[in-house]
């Protein structure tokens, strides 16, 4: 694997670092603030769907509000570090287990962080739940991937 500098490798790369300082950003909020957020967040998408859920279907939806969250946000930070080390090194099935390491890896340092968080925990159970975003986005790709690629040929054959 040579490494070859491009334009596209810079934008991954720059991408990369913003949004693992989004989600840092996010992780610096106090318990008080994130919860608020996800207050927010529910009663908006509530709203949309004109839902008025009773008090302990809110507390669930906002648990697993709060959990997709973490794996969506973890689940495009691993797409991200896919690219960059594509757009670097080209394309090879091994970046898709070096872009999931970075991501889990920025899931448990995100996870020790918020130790030092007032009213924040950083618990083990949510850095799987970051890792398993990373994951099903990265297979998600692979198969979106390996689909195109199938498709291509299938058309190019006489």
């Amino acid at each position: 694997m040579k490494f070859r500098y491009s334009r596209q490798f810079v934008i991954f790369s720059a991408l990369t670092l913003l949004w693992t300082a989004v989600i840092f950003l996010f992780s610096a909020q106090n318990g008080e603030e994130s919860s608020g957020l996800s207050a927010r967040l529910l009663a908006f998408l509530c709203g949309l769907f004109r839902y008025e859920p009773a008090p302990e279907t809110r507390s669930l939806l906002t648990l697993l509000l709060r959990k997709a969250a973490h794996m969506t946000e973890f689940g495009i930070l691993a797409l991200l570090w896919l690219g960059t080390l594509r757009s670097g090194f080209g394309k090879s099935r091994r970046h898709y287990l070096l872009a999931f390491a970075a991501a889990s890896f920025c899931g448990a340092a995100d996870e020790c962080h918020q130790l030092f968080v007032n009213g924040r925990a950083g618990q083990f159970t949510d850095w799987l739940i970051d890792s398993a975003g990373a994951l099903l986005f990265l297979t998600a790709a692979g198969l979106l991937s390996a689909a195109v690629a199938f498709a291509r040929r299938k058309r190019e054959k006489p």
